[in-house]
């Protein structure tokens, strides 16, 4: 015979659904829609953008939110996009691909970046993450563009890669995408001043507004023992990882990222850690569409 107990938690549970305070269950993601664009509805449910502007430790971070076709039900994932170093490459691709799927997705420019206020450092970068993920946790946010407070990912390409994996080692996110990241924190820890003076020049430090180069370099010194992969993997916590390489790429060291992820596997607490090599160089241009579906595979498996 049941308890009366249950037979109340029974009772309660009921309740929450008929007065629809239960949690809502995830979304389903329309990965059919992927390269195909949807049939539009109505001008009020159209898929469309927004400017995107937050403050990130006092300085304005501008960007674009891409909102995706449907009623705002407070089910949607919601996806951050970080660039690299210096911002030239572009996944912009990725981002509509996937805000056809049903994510709202977000894809700011640092602080020094772009038009963005501030002054831009690899630190600051992180941190600049770290505030995105609060700020669309809001209730603000949340309210106006229906997404799911637990169902927030973070992608990053090359130096976004860096920002993205210790962003997540500061807050909670349902899973990471690692997109040929620069494992910067080792890479000073092992390479002379002057040669990363070279790399940092020939990858754009002349655009970004910054103290100069000694600020930059400074900063990667203060941050490199906590922001090397190896060391950040074990700090990782209940989090999806899916690292994506380039079986070309010249610019970071895929050595490097064996040992990140081989550390990344052993960390048990996190859910779920897969890799991809793809015949791609460092841009992972050639290969959009197929990486398009695995990034939108391993959201849906992460929900």
């Amino acid at each position: 015979m049941k308890s009366f107990f249950s037979i109340l938690a029974a009772g309660v549970f009921a309740a929450l659904l008929l007065t629809g305070c239960a949690s809502p269950s995830p979304a389903r993601l329309k990965t059919e829609n992927l390269f195909h664009d949807e049939a539009v509805r109505s001008a009020q449910t159209a898929s469309d953008y927004d400017a995107l502007v937050f403050k990130s430790a006092g300085s304005e971070i501008y960007g674009q939110i891409l909102k995706p076709q449907g009623k705002t039900d407070g089910k949607r994932p919601c996806v951050l996009m970080f660039h690299g170093f210096a911002g030239f490459g572009r996944f912009d691709d990725i981002g509509q691909a996937l805000c056809r799927t049903g994510c709202v997705v977000l894809i700011p420019h640092h602080r020094g970046a772009w038009g963005s206020q501030g002054k831009y450092s690899v630190s600051n970068c992180v941190q600049d993450a770290v505030g995105l993920v609060k700020y669309v946790r809001s209730p603000e946010f949340q309210k106006q563009y229906g997404i799911d407070p637990d169902a927030v990912f973070l992608i990053g390409h090359s130096m976004g890669g860096n920002t993205v994996l210790n962003a997540a080692t500061e807050v909670s996110v349902r899973g990471i995408v690692l997109l040929a990241p620069c494992d910067i924190g080792t890479m000073f820890r092992q390479t002379p001043k002057d040669k990363m003076k070279n790399f940092l020049i020939e990858n754009g430090l002349e655009v970004l507004h910054t103290d100069g180069f000694e600020a930059v370099y400074a900063d990667l010194g203060r941050h490199a023992e906590q922001y090397a992969f190896p060391n950040a993997a074990k700090k990782l916590k209940n989090v999806r990882l899916f690292l994506v390489t380039g079986a070309w790429d010249t610019c970071i060291s895929n050595d490097l990222l064996k040992v990140f992820y081989d550390t990344a596997k052993r960390n048990k607490t996190l859910p779920a850690c897969s890799s991809r090599s793809y015949p791609a160089r460092h841009g992972l241009m050639g290969v959009r569409t197929e990486l398009s579906k695995d990034i939108a595979d391993f959201i849906v498996k992460s929900l």
